[in-house]
């Protein structure tokens, strides 16, 4: 065989694997799983320790508790849960966000792969999302209930593309509700916005109205609901519900740990809202000095970040001319709002900051992905200037990435 038939075999086996669509699924579901064996491997999922130990071990026995519905569906299956069975859950937890990240981005990849500028925009947003510090290398690691909430939010955003998986959306909201309610404040932005753009899109139709209308109220009352139970759990303190709840663990807490669960820990169950936000203070802003953090995150890292964020909603409105649209783009550059309330109760300013940079990507790539015009003419304004004053951009670019390594 010569050399121009093998170059063109090969050239014509390569346009076979890239338009495959099976192709688009298998890339980000190969490299992602062969981070997570390495991470395995590593050693680096680990069983879980500390605070968020106990969500593993709430049930409902006492009715229903915030954050419980983990823990009662472990205690379905085990008695007892030992650290390994913690450790078990997390690789599960890992292994659901592992596919529906690699479902949506292989979803987002067939449907701007016959595009080049599109194209761009997307790979290029998508290994920005990748490789953010707040991504796959914090999430597939980390023992939180969090990345239950993304690798569901990521089915609802999937189901929304079908005419009936969308019917399902809302359920699928209720259930991340229920897992923590703290999804109010995440990921949950990502999907309103979604659903709220395909009741614009589908012209104002009445059934994807009432999907919006289910899915936020069904939210709403859940997490009202969550916040309600908490002072009607039948303990009469932080202590008894510790020692209730650790009955199921096997390794015995000293009475230093028990003390900080039921005083640091558990104290929302047991005081008045006003008193919860007093002592969060002094204990998050004070004591464990998360202060310092908030005040470095906000200055250098918030207030830039969404500074750039505002201007890029802002450009892609300037573009549009429905005002619903308009409206819609201004509910992405204010989404960071919803984040105020639990940075003052829990003072982890950088996962809120965290999240919500990770929506807003998302976001844009769901718009080009769906070739909203309005904001990729945004990105190709945007891309002008950027190429226009290349060294700004190249300090930018630098800026943020040691910005994000550092305090994100």
């Amino acid at each position: 065989m010569d050399t121009k038939k093998a170059k063109a075999l090969f050239n014509n086996a390569s346009k076979k694997i890239y338009n495959s669509k099976l192709t688009a699924y298998l890339v980000p579901l190969i490299s992602l799983s062969i981070y997570l064996i390495y991470l395995i491997a590593d050693g680096r999922i680990t069983k879980v320790t500390g605070y968020y130990l106990i969500h593993y071990l709430y049930t409902f026995d006492h009715g229903f508790i915030s954050r419980g519905l983990v823990g009662e569906i472990i205690s379905r299956f085990a008695d007892v849960v030992t650290p390994e069975i913690t450790q078990t859950a997390v690789i599960i937890f890992t292994v659901m966000l592992l596919v529906a990240a690699s479902l949506c981005i292989g979803y987002a990849f067939n449907r701007v792969k016959n595009d080049s500028v599109r194209f761009r925009y997307v790979l290029l947003l998508i290994i920005v999302l990748c490789i953010l510090p707040i991504s796959f290398k914090s999430y597939f690691v980390d023992i939180k209930l969090d990345k239950i909430l993304w690798a569901l939010t990521f089915f609802a955003v999937l189901l929304s593309e079908n005419k009936i998986g969308i019917w399902f959306t809302p359920l699928l909201c209720l259930l991340a509700t229920t897992v923590n309610p703290v999804f109010l404040f995440c990921s949950m932005i990502l999907i309103s916005i979604v659903l709220l753009q395909l009741f614009y899109d589908n012209h104002y139709s009445l059934k994807n109205g009432i999907i919006c209308a289910v899915a936020y109220l069904s939210m709403i009352a859940m997490g009202i609901f969550s916040a309600a139970s908490e002072k009607f759990t039948g303990f009469t303190s932080g202590m008894e519900m510790v020692e209730y709840y650790f009955s199921r663990y096997p390794e015995p807490l000293t009475e230093s740990e028990k003390i900080w669960f039921a005083e640091e820990c558990l104290f929302d169950f047991f005081e008045p809202l006003n008193v919860v936000l007093k002592q969060s203070f002094q204990i998050y802003f004070i004591e464990w000095e998360c202060g310092i953090s908030f005040v470095l995150n906000l200055i250098f890292a918030a207030v830039p970040i969404y500074a750039l964020l505002i201007y890029f909603w802002k450009k892609a409105s300037a573009f549009e001319d429905n005002k619903f649209q308009k409206f819609i783009f201004s509910l992405c550059a204010v989404s960071p709002i919803v984040t105020v309330l639990p940075i003052i109760l829990s003072w982890e300013s950088s996962k809120y900051f965290g999240n919500n940079i990770l929506v807003q990507l998302c976001l844009i790539v769901y718009y080009v992905v769906h070739n909203n015009q309005a904001v990729v003419n945004a990105l190709d304004s945007i891309t002008a200037r950027a190429k226009e004053h290349k060294l700004v951009s190249i300090a930018v670019i630098v800026y943020f990435s040691l910005l994000l390594k550092e305090f994100i």
